[in-house]
C-alpha cells in the first residue's frame, strides 16, 4: 500500500507539465513581440531625439539643403512647388501611391535600396490608371525594379532576356561609366551634355544645354526612339574606374579602349516608355546628379527639370509629385528608415485588394491573441475556504498545500466542517453514525448511502498515518464539499 502511494505520488499528471510548458512559451513568444514592436514604436523617437541619421542629410532628399556636398534635391523640390506642384515624400511602401486620391507623378530619384516584388506589383494598378513615373539612376538600384515590372508585364511587350533560369528586363541602366569626348562640360569627357532633345517640340520647348556627372546609359532601347543620346565620340568604360578617379584619377586620361571591353556610343540617356493602352508612360534618365543642388543650376537643368515634370504631370492629369524616399541610402541609425518598415507593412497590407478585408480580422486576432486581458480562471480550493472562511484558517492551509503537505491540510478542512455540523445539528460531540441519523428523516436512502461512504472515505484518510498525495487530497476535498453542500 505504502509503495503504491509512493508512486502515484511521484508520478506526474498526463495533463501537467505539457500545458505548463506551452504557456510558458507562450508567454515567451508574448513578451518577444512585445518588445520587438516597442523598440520599433520608439527607436524612432529615441534616435530623432539624439539627432542620429537625419533626414536633412540624406543624398537625393527633398529635405537636404546641403550645397557643399551639394547632393540634396531641394532645390527641385522648391522648383516644383513654386509650379504649383503638391511635392511630397514617400517613406512606406510603393503601394501607397494606389490610396492617393487624386493622380499623381511618382519619381525614384537616385535610389539605393533594391525594390522588391511587392513594391514593383503595386505599381501594376498604378499605371492601368495612368500614372506616370520617372526613374532616374545611374549606379543604384533602378534595374531590380525594371526586372519586377518585365516579370509583370512580360505578356504585355516587355522586352526580356535569360540570366541564368530567371527573365530579366532588356531594358536596364549599363551601370558602367559614361564619358563623352565631344559634347561635356567644360573639357571634362566625365560630365556629358545632352544639347539635342528628340521630342518633337511635345516635352521640351526650347533647346537645352542639360549637364550630367558621373553618368551611364541606357540599354535594350532604340537610338531611334530615345529622346536624348550621347555624341558618336562616347563610350561606357568596362573597368570600375569610379574608385580610381575618386582617388584622383583625371578621367581625361581614360581614353576609349576596344580590348579592354569598353563599349562604343552613341547610347540612350532619356527614354519614354508607355505601359498599358492607353496606361500611364515610364520615363528613363540615365543620371540622377542632374536634380541635385550642386548641378541644378548647370546649364539648363532647372528648366530641364521643370519641363519634364511639367510633361509627367500633364500626361497623368495630377497635381502632386510624390518622390521615393523609402529606397534611398539609409543608414541603419535613421529614424526614418523604422518608420518606413512599420508603414510598409501596414500599408500593404491595408492597399492589396487580396489581404485589405483580411485586415480588420487578423487585428482583433492580434489583439486577443497577445493583448493581456482578465480571464475567469478555476479557483482552487484553497481559494473557495479564503472566501469562507477567516483569515488565519486560509493562511494556515495556504501553508500546508503549499508545502504539499496534504494530509495536515485534510485535517484542517475536516476539522472546519465537524465544527459546522456540531453547531448546526446541535451535537456535543462530532459523531458520524449520530449524525446520519439525524439527517435520515429528510433524505432518501441512496443520499444516506452516499453521505456514509463519503465520511468513511475522510475517516479512513484521516486517521491513517500516511501521506496522501495531491489527487488524494482533491478526491477527498470534493467529498467534504459534497457532504457541505447535502448537510451543512
Amino acid at each position: 500500500m505504502s509503495r503504491r502511494n509512493n508512486n502515484s505520488q511521484n508520478q506526474q499528471s498526463p495533463s501537467g507539465p505539457k500545458p505548463a510548458e506551452a504557456k510558458k512559451r507562450s508567454k515567451f513568444i508574448t513578451l518577444f513581440i512585445f518588445c520587438f514592436v516597442f523598440a520599433i514604436a520608439w527607436l524612432p523617437i529615441i534616435l530623432s531625439v539624439m539627432r542620429v541619421g537625419e533626414i536633412d542629410t540624406l543624398p537625393f532628399s527633398i529635405y537636404n539643403t546641403s550645397s557643399n556636398p551639394g547632393d540634396g534635391c531641394s532645390e527641385l523640390a522648391a522648383t516644383l512647388n513654386t509650379a504649383g506642384y503638391n511635392v511630397s515624400p514617400l517613406i512606406s511602401s510603393l503601394s501607397v501611391i494606389n490610396g492617393i486620391p487624386q493622380n499623381s507623378v511618382l519619381c525614384l530619384i537616385g535610389s539605393t535600396h533594391l525594390f522588391s516584388f511587392v513594391d514593383s506589383s503595386a505599381l501594376l494598378g498604378f499605371f492601368l490608371e495612368g500614372g506616370s513615373m520617372l526613374i532616374a539612376d545611374d549606379f543604384g538600384s533602378g534595374n531590380s525594379i525594371l526586372d519586377s515590372l518585365a516579370l509583370i508585364l512580360q505578356g504585355s511587350g516587355w522586352p526580356t532576356e535569360m540570366f541564368g533560369p530567371m527573365p530579366i528586363s532588356a531594358i536596364r541602366f549599363d551601370n558602367g561609366l559614361l564619358l563623352d569626348a565631344d559634347n561635356n562640360e567644360n573639357g571634362k569627357p566625365l560630365m556629358p551634355v545632352i544639347t539635342t532633345l528628340n521630342d518633337g517640340g511635345a516635352i521640351f520647348s526650347s533647346s537645352h544645354r542639360v549637364v550630367m556627372n558621373f553618368a551611364t546609359g541606357l540599354k535594350g532601347i532604340n537610338q531611334s526612339q530615345a529622346i536624348a543620346v550621347s555624341s558618336a565620340n562616347s563610350w561606357i568604360v568596362a573597368e570600375d574606374v569610379y574608385s580610381l578617379i575618386q582617388q584622383g584619377l583625371d578621367p581625361s586620361i581614360i581614353a576609349y579602349n576596344a580590348s579592354r571591353g569598353d563599349q562604343p556610343g552613341p547610347f540612350p540617356l532619356l527614354a519614354e516608355i508607355q505601359i498599358g493602352n492607353p496606361g500611364g508612360r515610364l520615363m528613363l534618365l540615365s543620371d540622377p546628379s542632374i536634380f541635385i543642388n550642386d548641378m541644378i543650376d548647370r546649364g539648363t537643368n532647372r528648366a530641364f527639370a521643370r519641363e519634364l515634370f511639367a510633361y509627367l504631370a500633364q500626361q497623368a492629369n495630377a497635381d502632386t509629385i510624390v518622390i521615393d524616399h523609402n529606397h534611398l541610402g539609409w543608414s541603419p541609425m535613421a529614424p526614418v528608415l523604422y518608420v518606413g518598415l512599420m508603414l510598409g507593412q501596414i500599408t500593404y497590407v491595408s492597399s492589396n485588394w487580396l489581404l485589405a478585408p483580411l485586415a480588420p480580422l487578423l487585428a482583433i486576432w492580434m489583439v486577443r491573441r497577445y493583448l493581456p486581458y482578465s480571464r475567469p480562471e478555476k479557483r482552487k480550493p484553497m481559494e473557495i475556504y479564503r472566501l469562507r472562511g477567516q483569515t488565519q484558517f486560509t493562511k494556515t492551509l495556504h501553508d500546508y498545500i503549499n508545502n504539499q503537505r496534504y494530509d495536515e491540510a485534510l485535517q484542517v478542512i475536516y476539522g472546519r466542517l465537524k465544527r459546522d455540523l456540531r453547531r448546526r445539528y446541535g451535537l456535543r460531540i462530532f459523531d458520524v453514525s449520530r449524525l446520519l441519523v439525524s439527517v435520515s428523516r429528510t433524505r432518501q436512502p441512496g443520499d444516506i448511502a452516499q453521505l456514509t461512504e463519503d465520511f468513511e472515505a475522510i475517516e479512513k484518510a484521516v486517521h491513517e498515518a500516511r501521506r496522501i498525495n495531491r489527487e488524494q487530497f482533491l478526491d477527498l476535498f470534493f467529498k467534504i464539499e459534497r457532504i457541505r453542500e447535502n448537510i451543512g
